[in-house]
């Protein structure tokens, strides 16, 4: 059974968010589709959460899990040699490939490997395949992103036999991205086939919100514009097959597809715009205004908004 494990609270521990800041975060991501959110012991000992079925507590040593009965899974980074204990998680970085051959890579319990930025610059599926061999099919998978390819690695840590991979919601603190590694799996892998992923872009705006970060208009699952589309062929394509163009529908995330009127628009493009509007494309005369649109795009070197695209419409009104 496949694992997947968020650490955004743990990667948001410097910003020194307020406990009820907090308390929206852990509320949106236990209904984000992660299997387990991990939290530090530190925020725990603050926000002392009601649900904690899905907790992972990150503890700053071992011994520290005695003191939380309540918490059945715990994780600890490791220094040196020293082993974790059999009931918490032990987190160690490989930086390199070659450090899977480690002589002190405890391998007795529960790990999870940190790192291995470039694992995808190598025959990757070998090196998986020595990771699980040496260290069990429970081994958690963490990757880094100093390569910009964490999500891919993590996706293909499961296609590879993997059972379980931590991530951070948006990539926060260099980690794959959770909501790009849920979707990935939803589509390639059927995991969890009846879920909805619609809170995810609420997360990500109480994040910008929070911590003075912009996720890009076009990044993956949570982009405000990936559902835009101006291409005619486009806009045909997407209205006969809309998977063809679209891994998975927007409603899924909790988007909606939208219709941009510019210099690329075609026919079928204006017509299913004037639809969306909520008015007959045969009250208009599509052609000319097709050419009319096109034209004031150009003008202006960008997209229309829909005020301004309606205000052109009226004039081609037959």
């Amino acid at each position: 059974m496949l694992r997947i494990t968020d650490m955004t609270l743990t990667c948001l521990e410097p910003y020194g968010l307020e406990p009820a800041q907090l308390r929206q975060v852990y509320g949106l991501l236990l209904r984000s589709g992660a299997d387990y959110i991990e939290m530090p012991a530190a925020l725990y000992e603050k926000l002392r959460p009601a649900e904690t079925s899905k907790l992972v507590l990150r503890l700053p040593a071992p011994e520290a899990a005695a003191q939380y009965p309540e918490i059945s899974r715990f994780v600890c980074r490791k220094n040196g040699y020293a082993g974790t204990g059999a009931a918490v998680m032990q987190e160690v970085q490989l930086n390199d490939v070659k450090e899977i051959a480690f002589p002190g890579l405890d391998t007795r319990g529960s790990l999870r490997v940190v790192g291995l930025d470039d694992v995808l610059a190598h025959d990757y599926k070998t090196v998986f395949s020595k990771l699980l061999k040496r260290a069990g099919s429970n081994v958690e998978f963490c990757p880094e992103n100093g390569f910009y390819c964490a999500t891919a690695a993590a996706v293909e840590w499961v296609l590879c036999g993997g059972r379980a991979v931590a991530a951070a919601f948006g990539g926060l603190g260099g980690k794959a991205a959770l909501e790009e590694v849920l979707l990935a799996l939803h589509v390639v892998r059927r995991h969890r086939p009846g879920a909805s992923f619609s809170s995810l872009p609420q997360l990500a705006r109480l994040l910008e919100e929070l911590i003075a970060v912009r996720f890009s208009d076009r990044k993956a699952v949570i982009g405000r514009c990936i559902f835009n589309v101006e291409s005619g062929i486009h806009v045909d394509g997407i209205l006969k097959k809309p998977q063809m163009y679209e891994p998975f529908l927007p409603e899924l995330v909790g988007g909606c597809r939208r219709f941009v009127i510019g210099k690329h628009s075609g026919r079928k493009s204006v017509a299913a715009k004037l639809n969306e509007l909520g008015v007959m494309a045969s009250d208009f005369d599509i052609p000319r205004l097709l050419a009319a649109v096109r034209e004031e795009s150009v003008r202006k070197r960008a997209g229309l908004t829909d005020e301004e695209f309606m205000a052109i419409a009226e004039r081609h009104r037959l």
